[in-house]
């Protein structure tokens, strides 16, 4: 490779071509970096430049892009609490609308980069920029990999375990709830991994179930008690989104879950006193028809978690 002294570089250093094969310009490698999507704003949130991987994300060109306002109040009010801070931000996990080629929109988790832009010679700011990637870029594969790993099974209503620590405390039956018809250890653990396509039906456990979330995308529980009343919590890491890191899933409530998200979603689920096979129950065909009939805004969950 041949070594050129900056010193001796002449006219605008982004057009200079760098020694590759075919040569390539550092514009050309901004503008082609793979799995790289990236944008300048100014302060009025017109965007002064994007890169071609950009423009292809959202379906346009990148001249009909450029000199226009970016419209999404989320984005743009994101945007001027990173300049008003001064400080850059670091992977940020955030989620965005893309469309698709059928008109239809959706859901990208993305982590992102913001740098702050200042005025030249000085140290106004007087823009931002944007740069971020997919944050699942392979999520089927990783998922697969922590499959592997921790040596996961399908659990045979959606998702995959590994068995974790179990007490090795017997309770015995006169010391539990009648529901339970013989002794049990203290508690149960175990990883629970579901991805993005798949769902944990609809089940009923003897004890509370507490979750814990631990990486991938978030997971949405969806609970429906016996007395009519429908809940829902979320476990991720946005606290602010109104996310958990921890919660339970109540006992004898009927629940199912889902991926929120493009990835995967990797928790872990305590039970005390421990699992047993006899604690876990399915809806049969007259039971779904029930919950149907006492949730009717939540028929077209019950159906996706049956």
């Amino acid at each position: 490779m041949k070594t050129q002294i900056l010193e001796h570089l002449t006219g605008d250093i982004n057009n200079i071509p760098l020694d590759t094969i075919p040569p390539m310009t550092v514009g050309d490698v901004l503008d082609k970096t793979d799995g790289v999507y990236f944008c300048i704003k100014n302060r009025d949130s017109v965007f002064l430049w994007v890169n071609k991987n950009f423009a292809d994300l959202v379906g346009q060109r990148q001249e009909d892009i450029i000199g226009t306002r970016d419209e999404r109040t989320e984005h743009v009010a994101h945007d001027r609490a990173v300049m008003e801070s001064g400080i850059p931000l670091l992977n940020f996990h955030e989620t965005i609308e893309v469309p698709q080629p059928d008109g239809s929109m959706s859901a990208l988790e993305i982590v992102t980069q913001k740098g702050l832009l200042r005025k030249k010679d000085g140290n106004e700011i007087i823009g931002i920029t944007v740069c971020f990637s997919k944050r699942f870029p392979n999520a089927d594969k990783e998922a697969d990999e922590l499959i592997r790993n921790l040596n996961m099974v399908p659990t045979g209503i959606g998702g995959y375990l590994a068995h974790g620590p179990i007490s090795s405390i017997i309770l015995p039956k006169e010391a539990l709830p009648e529901c339970f018809g013989g002794p049990r250890k203290a508690y149960s653990t175990n990883y629970f991994l579901l991805k993005k396509d798949e769902v944990l039906k609809i089940h009923a456990l003897n004890q509370d179930e507490q979750w814990f979330f631990h990486q991938g995308s978030a997971i949405k529980l969806h609970i429906f008690s016996e007395d009519g009343v429908y809940s829902s919590i979320t476990f991720g890491n946005r606290i602010d989104q109104e996310q958990f890191l921890m919660g339970a899933a109540p006992h004898s409530h009927w629940f199912g879950a889902e991926v929120i998200g493009s990835g995967y979603s990797l928790s872990s689920c305590s039970l005390a006193p421990a699992w047993d096979k006899d604690d876990s129950f399915l809806p049969d065909a007259g039971k779904i028809e029930e919950l149907k009939r006492k949730f009717p805004k939540q028929v077209d969950i019950i159906e996706r978690l049956r």
